[in-house]
């Protein structure tokens, strides 16, 4: 067993137990650095490939579904009902003692 006032010295790669090259930050930065790479080019390639008539259609399909879905979400104008509608109301309800 050690003594307690016994002190061990060690230098910094020991203590760390490994070296100080900092490969991981370079593999990082070029792994980031292409990947940025390959998505500007995946845009660039993909905007260049489109006409002005099909990119002119693909933002009107948007607003169009865009006005179909504020359609769907706004409460109708000649609606009377606030809540949900079912066809019968009692299916699921427990048994009461008047259906017994």
């Amino acid at each position: 067993m050690p003594k307690p006032n016994r002190r061990t010295i060690l230098d910094e790669t020991d203590a760390k137990a490994a070296t100080n090259e900092g490969v991981v930050r370079w593999v990082l930065l070029i792994s980031v650095t292409l990947t940025v790479i390959a998505f500007a080019i995946i845009v660039i390639t993909g905007a260049l490939s489109q006409d002005p008539v099909e990119s002119q259609q693909n933002v009107e399909r948007r607003v169009q579904e865009q006005r179909e879905l504020a359609e769907d979400r706004a409460p109708s104008q000649n609606s009377s009902i606030d809540g949900i509608v079912v066809d019968n109301p009692d299916a699921g309800a427990p048994p009461t003692t008047a259906d017994q």
